[in-house]
């Protein structure tokens, strides 16, 4: 019904009531004036008992504990009269005070958090149309009609809500998005982030109503099962848990010093942890800041390269080889990697992609990176071999792989102009305010990726060095590869002789 021209949107006031309005009088004498006046508002009035008994009546049904008090304070009073109504509300209250002083989180959970969140619905519902004019979010019809966009549902939580709105005829998404900051103080909200909906016309409002990434999260039990479509990398900006999918794609992790690339890392080798140790999955670390990084958990990778930028060249060489040979062996078996025991899934994971692309001072060693890593990002999906990169200054030439990272991450970043470098154009008008991230919070960061360029904020769990330490003893990679084995020998060879020439003979041929 409500993809139906005449639905679609709320009408505020026609042209036609406005001259109306114009040519009616008021009366002249000043009875008929009080008289008019008391009658305007006794109607109000009237509505307005309506409209708070309907709320009344959806507010109790909503906290079902308040809404039970109620009724057995109702149910006595009709039997015992005055005081038994008094009697049950003052019981009640009593009780009340002492839950919430002995197990506050319980009330707050069943009790207080309902009711401040039936607020807020009332507050959504009561002026969105106002606002939506306010704000500029209007259209007129061939009818003269002034149509905004209509709220259908309110989807509540402890953190933050999920509103669906319709959109009316002439305004659109990216409307929508250009006016956040003035949805979000209507609101009182700290971000309003629009998503698109999965039906046309229609776009869901994410208003955060409380910061959840605040503290940081604990790393999860290293004992679980192992998803590669849903890993466990920290906490979402509505409560929720954060899940990367690594499986067939590609991540760019992108931040300034000190911004928690680190500990993104370190979430996601905790994460991966049981499938290094089984045998699934072979990590392959480039770490050009020659072991500092990756060395003091070196026994999770299969192969690691630190030691000299050859070293780092050659390990990525060697990743795009086994992708190229594992693309061979797959030819016309499967479109899409299955990871087992015998053909596991390997993650190449790089520290600082810039260094090998820009500052490598060799020119030759930086276009063999160059071209392993271009080689990697377009062929390594299919044949089960990601790419985790991490770069601190997204204004490098590492901007021109961007767009063949299939998720990327921005974390605190000095310039407004970064986030896009890194998250696409226009993220930071959709709410990628990485530039804002205070240096106290680290690993709190925006995610976007190329399905739906829908804009998430999250925080990573956090992992200090001794429990890496003890993750590397206890989910040891069960194949081990030195990088040295890798690199190939050069052996000098002489240098091939050249011909001697013989001496001509006096007929002129040479013998």
């Amino acid at each position: 019904m409500f993809t139906h021209q005449p639905f679609r949107g709320s009408t505020i006031r026609r042209r036609a009531d406005v001259q109306r309005t114009a040519i009616v009088r008021e009366p002249d004498t000043l009875s008929s004036r009080l008289g008019l006046a008391a009658g305007r508002g006794l109607f109000r009035l009237a509505l307005l008992a309506v409209w708070a008994a309907v709320m009344a009546i959806w507010l109790l049904a909503y906290v079902p504990i308040l809404g039970a008090v109620v009724a057995l304070a109702v149910l006595l009073g009709a039997m015992q009269g005055v005081a038994g109504f008094l009697a049950v509300l003052a019981v009640a209250l009593a009780a009340g005070v002492t839950w919430w002083w002995s197990h506050g989180a319980s009330f707050d959970r069943l009790i207080s958090s309902r009711v401040f969140r039936f607020g807020r619905r009332i507050r959504y519902r009561s002026g969105f149309a106002d606002l939506m004019a306010s704000a500029g979010l209007q259209a007129r019809d061939a009818s003269a009609r002034l149509v905004v966009p209509r709220l259908l549902w309110c989807r509540l939580g402890p953190h933050a809500d999920l509103l669906t709105v319709q959109l009316c005829p002439g305004v659109t998404r990216e409307d929508l998005e250009e006016r956040t900051d003035e949805l979000r103080s209507e609101f009182r909200a700290l971000d309003v982030r629009v998503l698109a909906h999965r039906r046309r016309g229609w776009v869901w409002l994410r208003v955060i109503c409380a910061d959840t990434l605040m503290e940081p999260t604990a790393p999860p039990s290293s004992a679980h099962a192992v998803d590669l479509e849903a890993l466990p990398l920290g906490r979402r900006e509505d409560g929720s848990p954060w899940r990367l999918r690594l499986l067939g794609r590609h991540v760019l992790m992108a931040g300034a010093s000190g911004s928690g690339k680190s500990s993104m890392v370190a979430g996601l080798l905790v994460a991966l942890a049981p499938a290094i140790r089984d045998g699934l999955v072979r990590v392959i670390g480039i770490d050009p800041k020659g072991g500092m990084e990756f060395g003091m958990y070196a026994e999770l990778f299969h192969l690691l390269a630190a030691d000299s930028d050859e070293h780092l060249v050659v390990g990525l060489e060697a990743a795009a080889a086994l992708t190229a040979q594992r693309t061979r062996e797959l030819r016309s078996r499967t479109r899409q990697h299955v990871p087992t025991t015998a053909e596991p899934f390997y993650v190449v994971l790089v520290d600082e992609v810039a260094s090998l692309t820009t500052y490598i001072a060799d020119r030759t060693l930086r276009s063999r990176a160059q071209a392993a890593l271009g080689q990697l990002l377009t062929k390594g999906r299919a044949p089960g071999v990601s790419v985790v990169g991490c770069v601190q200054d997204p204004r490098k030439e590492v901007v021109d792989l961007r767009g063949l990272f299939t998720t990327r991450v921005g974390l605190r970043m000095t310039e407004k102009t970064e986030v896009a470098m890194v998250l696409g154009d226009g993220a930071r008008d959709r709410g990628a305010r990485c530039d804002q991230i205070s240096a106290l919070t680290p690993g709190i960061g925006y995610v976007v990726d190329d399905e739906g360029q829908t804009l998430t904020k999250v925080r990573s769990v956090y992992v200090d060095d001794e429990q890496m330490r003890w993750l590397a003893r206890t989910y040891p990679s069960p194949t081990r590869e030195d990088i040295s084995s890798v690199i190939p020998v050069q052996r000098d060879e002489p240098a091939p002789r050249k011909k001697a020439k013989s001496a001509p003979t006096k007929g002129g041929e040479s013998s």
